[in-house]
């Protein structure tokens, strides 16, 4: 039996990069992420710490998922064809890893500033709509 996300598991999953979108049943993964998993397992690296890499703990995500989605991705000629160029312009150096760990982790800042904004947002426009009170002193008739 598939085991489900909690809601916690869920918004996390929805702030990486490497996430299209997530449910409590589902993780759809995004196109890059495919892509780059691929060129890097083809360099020799193992499913799970690339996903660990990419912030999708194995213990959150689990190792069944992870096995399926490296094996249905195998299958996948036009991500196979991206991922052995995207392999192949690469060279296999730790800088190149770095590189591309760095490169996610920006994503991910980015698409947290989003969403913090989002947040800030929502709070200035609920405040705006909330009506204002008295001050404290003209509640107790001081003013």
């Amino acid at each position: 039996m598939k085991r489900r996300f909690t809601q916690a598991e869920v918004y996390y999953l929805n702030t990486l990069p490497a996430v299209e979108r997530a449910s409590m049943d589902r993780i759809t993964y995004s196109r890059d992420f495919q892509v780059r998993c691929m060129a890097q397992y083809l360099r020799g690296n193992g499913p799970t710490s690339i996903f660990a890499s990419a912030g999708l703990n194995p213990k959150i995500v689990g190792s069944k998922r992870i096995e399926r989605a490296i094996a249905r991705w195998k299958t996948d000629p036009q991500i196979m064809l991206e991922a052995q160029s995207f392999a192949n312009e690469a060279a296999a150096d730790q800088r190149d890893l770095l590189v591309i760990s760095q490169s996610m982790t920006i994503a991910w800042l980015e698409k947290k500033v989003m969403d913090l904004q989002k947040q800030i947002q929502s709070v200035k426009q609920h405040e705006a709509e909330r009506p204002s009170m008295p001050a404290h002193g003209a509640l107790i008739g001081l003013e």
